[in-house]
């Protein structure tokens, strides 16, 4: 049976889909949220701290980048923080060199280092440049067959079940082109344990 372009893709798709991406989005809105209160005057915490009046204060968007910011060494939080009208957009620059560059206890400064502090942001730049990998090796490997019978001897026996059926195939032939699985597994994918081929 040949193998379509909708083929590879839905494999692709499904080995991904497996694995369980952790929101380090999610995790930096309060470490950025919690240093722009800290720099709120009082009469805007006031407004902030009651639910009635939070949401007359501006919203914006907050953009957070490492060096030149390309790739995953960037991230774009939703338009739901709240401070200053001036603030928005915000970017908040991390990476190494950038504190010693900016003045301890202003906004800039504080920001950099509770964002570089937290982790997350550094978490989220290795998980997503992983993904990335992952994918990109996967789909080469895929690209590189033009039959189903083919996908038995390129991927490794992990992802077997992931392989359109079609009438008898041969188990456990040994796989890979681009071993993709330990980093799936890294990643947090649930794959089943198949036993390795003998060469």
């Amino acid at each position: 049976m040949r193998l379509t372009n909708d083929m590879r893709a839905k494999i692709a798709r499904d080995a991904l889909a497996n694995v369980p991406v952790v929101d380090y989005k999610a995790k930096l809105v309060p470490v950025v949220q919690n240093v722009l209160y800290a720099h709120m005057p009082a009469s805007v915490k006031d407004l902030y701290d009651a639910p009635a009046t939070r949401r007359y204060l501006k919203t914006f968007g907050v953009e957070i980048r490492e060096g030149n910011g390309y790739g995953s060494g960037r991230i774009y939080l939703d338009d739901d923080f709240f401070g200053l009208q001036s603030l928005g957009p915000l970017k908040i620059l991390v990476g190494d060199g950038v504190l010693k560059h900016l003045k301890r206890g202003t906004l800039p400064y504080n920001l950099a280092k509770a964002v570089t502090d937290s982790g997350y942001f550094t978490a989220y730049t290795q998980q997503r440049a992983l993904f990335d990998d992952v994918g990109r090796r996967l789909r080469s490997t895929l690209k590189s067959v033009n039959t189903v019978k083919r996908l038995y001897d390129v991927l490794e026996p992990e992802l077997h079940h992931l392989i359109p059926k079609e009438g008898d195939k041969t188990a456990n032939l040994p796989a890979t082109v681009a071993p993709v699985v330990s980093d799936l597994r890294k990643l947090g994918a649930d794959l089943p344990d198949v036993p390795k081929a003998e060469k």
